[in-house]
């Protein structure tokens, strides 16, 4: 089956509703009362994770579906904050290729990588109360969009995507608002842009999909407003608490999700007794906007974790990204941080595994730097192992930015795996 899953990657990525929607028929499966559906450009995944560790804090059964996973695959469905089994995950897998080849040729359906690793958390979620699905890409053709909500939620909204979305910011805003279903809630982060507000509203008169047998009518639109200057976690437990207050789930222990949620790769401190030699700080800063928006944060944690010398903070800087369409646009903001907040060591690297190639080492190093030292290793381990060779005064904290797919290898490299390690919040 795992075979199989993989053989999916070659069909690369497919909007459309067509072919899930039939393969989540045939399963006939029994869903949870309550189906959460989040999208959005930024933030999504953190209140996703935070909503599911509020709701296991209560006691309540809950299956959350994100992606991508950082370390291993089963990270993309989680039970009460715990990734399933492997055993649990390809007796799903075997379900789905069942369901998905069909009585006859004519009738088999093609899925790609994340059609199927969804369709798992769908039948993950059978005898939990409450399904958390993080969109994909989009909302409006992304595979989450085939079955019910009972609430749709927008976190925010930043021009990505052009090529697929929408050469604007308010028709993107739409297509990603076309997760709402009708007379249900829809929750929408209030953004900057009055006219991308607009355009969701405008989405929601008309919430809908006649292709999944919808009848089109209003969603009902409740716009939650954030304060100024808050963190991407902050930003995250008001728009949780917003949507658990309007269904009635408890909220006493979204505090406690707030401080205590552990969500890879999103400001996670690992400390030296962890890596066995450098203090890291990890985040998947995977946008411009994203990139732009957690460096007032960032600078609080290094001021928190890193040693001082002579009362400044000593920090050093691994970073890899994936893909960008504007590569010196993104990294602007952090080519001015770093001018800013010299780091002693600036390593640049070359994240695996993820869907598409990393951006070469010329293309990273070819950028204004601003200094003659910076080091260049084409894996990610390389880079780690070269910073352990220096001692902790020549180092500090080490600063992981840029693809998520770069934090996975990092925290593979330290053996960051378990259940326990990949678990939304301790168990005890």
């Amino acid at each position: 089956m795992r075979t199989w899953l993989e053989s999916t990657k070659k069909r690369g990525m497919a909007l459309g509703l067509k072919g899930t929607r039939t393969v989540l028929d045939r399963l006939q499966l029994s869903l949870p009362e309550h189906i959460l559906h989040v999208a959005g450009s930024n933030g999504k995944g953190t209140v996703c994770a935070l909503m599911a560790t509020g709701l296991g804090l209560d006691g309540i059964g809950n299956v959350l579906f994100s992606s991508p996973h950082v370390v291993r695959l089963e990270e993309r469905v989680r039970r009460n904050g715990i990734p399933i089994s492997s055993e649990e995950f390809d007796q799903a897998l075997l379900l789905i290729h069942d369901a998905a080849s069909g009585e006859t040729q004519e009738s088999t359906v093609d899925l790609t990588f994340f059609e199927v690793t969804y369709l798992v958390a769908m039948i993950a979620s059978q005898g939990s109360s409450v399904l958390i699905l993080e969109t994909g890409l989009g909302g409006r053709l992304d595979a989450t969009r085939c079955g019910p909500a009972t609430a749709c939620l927008v976190t925010a909204v930043t021009q990505e995507h052009t090529d697929i979305l929408g050469d604007d910011l308010p028709t993107i805003a739409r297509e990603k608002a076309a997760i709402a279903r009708p007379k249900r809630p829809l929750f929408i982060r209030e953004p900057i842009n009055l006219e991308v507000l607009e355009a969701m509203k405008l989405e929601a008169r008309t919430a809908g999909n006649r292709e999944l047998g919808e009848i089109l009518s209003p969603a009902e639109v409740h716009v939650v407003g954030i304060e100024k200057g808050s963190t991407v976690r902050n930003e995250a437990y008001s728009l949780a608490l917003a949507m658990f207050q309007h269904l009635g789930f408890p909220t006493d222990s979204l505090d406690t999700a707030r401080d205590n949620l552990r969500w890879l790769a999103r400001m996670q401190f690992l400390p030296s007794s962890l890596t066995l030699s450098h203090p890291y700080l990890l985040d998947a800063a995977h946008n411009p906007s994203g990139l732009l928006r957690i460096l007032p944060e960032l600078e609080q944690e290094i001021a928190k974790h890193a040693p001082k010398l002579s009362g400044k903070p000593v920090w050093s800087l691994i970073f890899g990204t994936s893909p960008q369409e504007e590569l010196s646009h993104f990294l602007e903001p952090l080519l001015d941080f770093c001018q800013k907040y010299p780091p002693k060591n600036i390593v640049l690297t070359k994240p695996q595994g993820g869907r598409y190639p990393g951006v070469s080492l010329d293309s990273l190093s070819y950028l204004v730097w601003n200094r003659d030292d910076v080091q260049c290793h084409e894996l990610p381990r390389d880079a780690i192992h070269s910073l352990a060779s220096y001692d902790a005064e020549e180092v500090g904290l080490v600063v992981s930015l840029g693809s998520l797919y770069l934090q996975g290898n990092i925290l593979s490299v330290f053996g960051w795996g378990s259940d326990e390690d990949l678990s939304l919040y301790a168990k005890d």
